[in-house]
Formats: structure tokens, sequence, C-alpha cells
């Protein structure tokens, strides 16, 4: 055993341990893959997601009658478009519009740990830009509900959001099963 420590390091000798704990306790061994995000990356990512669920509010808003009688008040309105939207999330059309419920230490959990630096669809990685998007436009924006997908998945998923209203509509049923089952098994950390 000491030759081993000797050529492979101590690194080495903590995944054994770590994979030898796993298999005693009957849990699974999966290792991390991929590299960790900057956090300037996280940052970027986290801001177009932020983009991208603004854009679906306001979509899904503007078909509302009265809308923005209800929630600008004329006095205020310069105040409103400063500092965000202040509306509640809600329920519209069967569509959840809301704030993402995340952050960008967040964003690293669903890309590096969930999701693999990977495109859940396609399953690319290098050479694809990766985006967030949510997976069920009827739930909210959560670790549980958000998805990974390279620039072509993203064009397929929201051709098929705006013909149909779902996006999943896009995603073969096998793979649409596996992302399925995938988000399942995401837990919210209820101390946060």
């Amino acid at each position: 055993m000491k030759r081993f420590s000797m050529r492979f390091g101590t690194n080495r000798g903590q995944s054994l341990a770590a994979m030898a704990l796993c298999e005693l306790g009957g849990k699974p061994f999966n290792p991390m893959s991929g590299e960790r995000l900057g956090r300037n990356v996280r940052h970027k990512l986290f801001q177009h997601l932020k983009n991208r669920e603004s854009k679906i509010r306001k979509a899904t808003e503007k078909d509302l009658p009265d809308e923005g009688k209800d929630n600008n008040d004329d006095s205020n309105s310069k105040s409103d478009k400063s500092n965000g939207p202040t509306r509640p999330p809600r329920m519209i059309n069967s569509k959840w519009v809301g704030p993402a419920q995340i952050d960008s230490d967040d964003v690293e959990y669903i890309f590096s740990e969930v999701w693999r630096n990977r495109c859940c669809v396609s399953g690319d990685t290098l050479g694809t830009v990766l985006e967030l998007a949510r997976w069920d436009i009827s739930k909210p924006c959560n670790c549980q509900n958000l998805v990974v997908l390279g620039v072509k998945a993203m064009q397929k998923f929201d051709e098929a959001a705006e013909q149909t209203g779902d996006g999943r509509n896009s995603v073969p049923d096998d793979v649409r099963r596996k992302i399925e089952s995938r988000l399942a098994i995401c837990k919210i950390d209820s101390r946060a």
C-alpha cells in the first residue's frame, strides 16, 4: 500500500476511501467529472437565466387585460423599473411566473453535480455553449426544475414551447424520462 500511495498521492487515496465507504454503505459512487465553474461564469449564466425568466413573464403577462393598471402606479413607475419587478409570483394560464428561486451558487450545483456540465438532451459538453432553462413551465424556477441545454437543444426547446406551449415536446420520450428522474433526485436545501 505504501508504494500505491507514493505513486498516486493523497488525492487518489481519498477517492479510493470515498469509493470504499460508498460500497460499504450501499450507496452509489458518483465521482465528479467536470470542472468547477468560475465566479464570473456562474454570474453570467445566472443573469442569462434571469433574463430568460423575465422574457417568459413579459410574454405571459402581455396577453392579460389591465395587467399594467393593477400593478403600476403612475407616481411610482420610475422606481418600479429601476428596482426590477415587484409583482408577486403566481400562475397565469397554467404558467408559473416569478423570479428565479436560485442564486449563483445553485448554478454551480446544477451544472456540476446534477448535469455534470453536459447538455441534458444530447450529452454534449466540449465546444457547446450551455445555458439553463426551466424544464416544466408550470412549476417554479428552482433546482428541481432547471436543466442544462446546449444551443441546438435550446432552439428546439424554444420552438416546441412556442408551437405547442411545452418545450419538453422537443425531447424524445426516453430522454425525457431520464431527465425527469434526474430532476426528481434533486433536493432543495431547507437550511438555506
